[in-house]
């Protein structure tokens, strides 16, 4: 890529990547709280890349987690990459399958958000500096996390107080969310079948079926409107 797209994608993303230091080191903290080394921090933040997914691996090994409950739920967290990444392939059709690769992995909220608002406004935006963008944006979170574990020897967080803060911030990633009322019965389905679970198994696998339970609950709320919404236009 050439120099001016590295500076037009660094200038374009700099806000968000200002934003995402002080995450990042609160986040390698944790991490290096719950038993991560710097080096382990380092790969999650290379090859997850994911400010939720890392926290959530920080909070499912503070309480024992089974590392396959782990993976799954990391997984389902993510899944919205997939289709944040694929509504930029017709922009990327004449790209590299391995730039391709490169795009989508470093996709996230923030990352998508801007991309997706300078293709629609600015006729000069490509995909590489919507990608110079996004690795630009990576590269701040794999050095704020691993500066945050580094750190994390410096400073003893109890195990407590993380628990809290881990609580108070998937609990604001759900209400973030409530868009819609499918959303809002499909958390509070969720929300008393995980209850359910953890009465019922009492172990991390409680989450995990809830989870699972919860998605194909909206899904069914989700394919039931669209039926519904057909029927009436059709008429």
């Amino acid at each position: 890529m050439k120099k001016e797209e590295w500076l037009a994608g660094i200038k374009t993303i700099f806000p968000v990547s200002i934003s995402y230091i002080p995450l990042g080191l609160a986040c390698g903290i944790v991490l290096q709280q719950s038993g991560f080394n710097a080096i382990a921090v380092f790969l999650a933040s290379l090859l997850v890349y994911g400010g939720a997914s890392q926290f959530l691996i920080a909070s499912m090994t503070l309480s024992g987690a089974a590392v396959f409950e782990i993976i799954t739920m990391v997984f389902f967290i993510n899944l919205r990459h997939l289709l944040m990444s694929s509504t930029f392939a017709q922009r990327l059709n004449k790209e590299s399958t391995l730039f391709n690769m490169m795009f989508a992995h470093v996709i996230t909220d923030e990352s998508f958000a801007v991309n997706t608002l300078k293709f629609k406004l600015d006729p000069k935006w490509t995909p590489q500096k919507g990608v110079a963008a996004s690795i630009t944006a990576w590269l701040a979170w794999v050095v704020s996390t691993v500066a945050g574990s580094l750190l994390g020897n410096a400073f003893e967080v109890s195990t407590v107080v993380m628990t809290y803060v881990l609580t108070a911030m998937f609990i604001y990633l759900l209400v973030s969310q409530m868009e819609n009322k499918i959303m809002v019965w499909t958390g509070l389905f969720g929300l008393v079948i995980a209850v359910l679970m953890k009465m019922l198994l009492q172990n991390g696998i409680a989450i995990l079926i809830a989870s699972i339970l919860a998605s194909l609950f909206g899904l069914a709320l989700e394919i039931i409107k669209n039926r519904k919404e057909g029927i009436v236009h059709e008429s």
